[in-house]
C-alpha cells in the first residue's frame, strides 16, 4: 500500500502496530487516518506472522476525539450529513471493522484518549494504557455525541450506572480508576503501554491462531445469546477446530512434553 500520511505501520515479531501520527492534533480523528489504520489491519489479517494488533499513539496522546476541521461531514448540510452517516461514514465502517477484526486488538494508550478516541479504547478487545493516561466521554461538553457507539461500549464496559455518571459529566478518570471500573486491563509506567502490549502479544502468540480467533468470535456474540445459544455455538466452533492441523499439532506437543509449533492451519 503507498505510504500512510497520518499514521504509522509496522510489523515488529508478531505484532502488527498502528501508531496515530498528528501530534500535531493530539492525533484528532480524520477520514484518511480511520482509512489508513482500516487498510494497514487488513494486509495484516492474513498474514500468519501476525498475531494481534496494537493501536497507539505518542506520549501525548493516543487520541483526543475527532478533529472537527477534518472530516468530511464537518463541510455538509444537515441533510447530507445524515444521509452520509446512514451510508458512506468512514468512522462508521472502522469501528464495526475493528470489533469484528479477526484477531486480537489492543489499546495501548498514553497521554489523552478522549471522546472518539476513549470510543477506539472501548472497541478493541482489550487495553494497556500508562500510568499517565487520562480517559474520559467528553462529548457532552461539545454538545456532541459519540458516534462510535461509544455509549453502548462504555455501558458494557463499565455498567450502565457507572457509563451514565461519566457520559453525563464528561468527567475524565486516571489510569487507576480506568482500571478499577474495567475500561484498562493493565496499567504499566509512564512510557511503557506499548511495551507491555507487546509482551502480551507475545503471550498469545505462543497460542493456536485459530483456537484465539474462534475465542473471540465467541465472545463477541455472547452479548446476543442465551447460555444455550452459546454452548450450541461453542460446539459449533470447537468442531471446526477438530479439522485443523494446529489441534493434531497443540494435543501431540502436551503428549511428547514440549513446546508446539503451531502454523494456523
Amino acid at each position: 500500500m503507498p505510504e500512510p500520511a497520518q499514521i504509522r505501520a509496522y510489523v515488529e515479531g508478531p505484532a502488527g502496530i498502528v501508531q496515530f501520527a498528528r501530534p500535531e492534533a493530539r492525533n484528532a480523528l480524520t477520514d484518511t487516518m480511520l482509512a489508513e489504520t482500516r487498510e494497514a489491519m487488513a494486509s495484516w489479517e492474513l498474514d500468519g506472522r501476525v498475531s494481534a494488533v496494537i493501536l497507539t499513539g505518542d506520549e501525548q496522546a493516543f487520541c483526543a476525539g475527532g478533529d472537527v476541521k477534518k472530516t468530511a461531514s464537518a463541510k455538509m448540510p444537515p441533510f447530507e450529513k445524515y444521509r452520509y452517516r446512514m451510508t458512506a461514514s468512514v468512522w462508521h465502517e472502522f469501528i464495526r471493522y475493528i470489533g469484528n477484526y479477526a484477531k486480537p486488538v489492543i489499546a495501548a494508550v498514553e497521554g489523552y484518549s478522549l471522546g472518539g478516541g476513549l470510543e477506539i479504547v472501548l472497541r478493541c478487545d482489550f487495553a494497556v494504557g500508562s500510568d499517565a493516561a487520562i480517559f474520559g466521554m467528553t462529548e457532552a461538553k461539545l454538545g456532541l455525541f459519540p458516534i462510535l457507539g461509544g455509549a453502548w461500549s462504555l455501558s458494557r464496559a463499565v455498567g450502565s450506572r457507572k457509563a451514565r455518571e461519566l457520559a453525563y459529566t464528561a468527567r475524565r478518570i486516571d489510569a487507576k480508576e480506568a482500571l478499577e471500573i474495567g475500561i484498562l486491563n493493565h496499567v504499566a509506567e509512564k512510557g511503557e503501554a506499548l511495551n507491555r502490549a507487546k509482551e502480551i502479544v507475545g503471550e498469545i502468540s505462543e497460542n493456536a491462531p485459530l483456537a484465539v480467533m474462534a475465542l473471540k468470535q465467541a465472545i463477541n456474540r455472547s452479548h446476543s445469546q442465551s447460555f444455550e445459544e452459546a454452548l450450541v455455538a461453542g460446539g459449533d466452533l470447537s468442531a471446526m477446530l477438530a479439522f485443523s492441523e494446529d489441534r493434531k499439532e497443540g494435543i501431540r506437543a502436551f503428549l511428547e512434553k514440549r513446546k508446539p509449533e503451531f502454523k494456523g492451519n
